[in-house]
């Protein structure tokens, strides 16, 4: 009789203990101990920025950014590309040596795109908010 007291009252106390914890893990599946130690469980996903998230999260983020950088700068080529007619090889020569000039006006879509994009960019490198675009943009093409 003793030994299902003791059995019942670890059940009991794993019952009420268990509640708390999960209480305390945050949308991603991750809790943070009294040291501040990042723990999260198997199943745990991103989308918890500047949180406690499963390892790997940070680089996604960067590595999706780059890549909707990039995707976002060809179809703005490519729309540019068409409305100008296309050209010879060295007008494109000419083109990337020299500094971009304004041969459109961008779209209300466009624009707003760019603006989510540098928000992300600005999030993600914070030393970045001072410095002109030329900047950022010779840092992201590898000048």
């Amino acid at each position: 009789m003793k030994l299902s007291s003791v059995v019942l009252g670890l059940v009991l106390v794993v019952s009420i203990a268990a509640p708390s914890a999960a209480a305390d893990r945050n949308k991603c599946g991750c809790y943070k101990d009294g040291a501040g130690t990042c723990f999260c469980d198997k199943k745990a996903k991103c989308g918890c920025p500047e949180d406690c998230e499963p390892k790997g999260c940070e680089e996604a983020r960067n590595k999706e950014f780059q890549k909707a950088l990039e995707a976002e700068t060809k179809k703005a080529e490519a729309s540019g590309h068409r409305k100008s007619g296309g050209g010879e090889d060295d007008e494109r020569e000419d083109r990337e040596s020299a500094p971009p000039k304004a041969t459109h006006k961008m779209s209300a879509a466009q624009s707003k795109q760019l603006a989510k994009l540098l928000e992300l960019y600005i999030n993600d490198h914070p030393e970045a908010r001072g410095r002109s675009i030329e900047d950022v943009r010779g840092d992201l093409s590898g000048r």
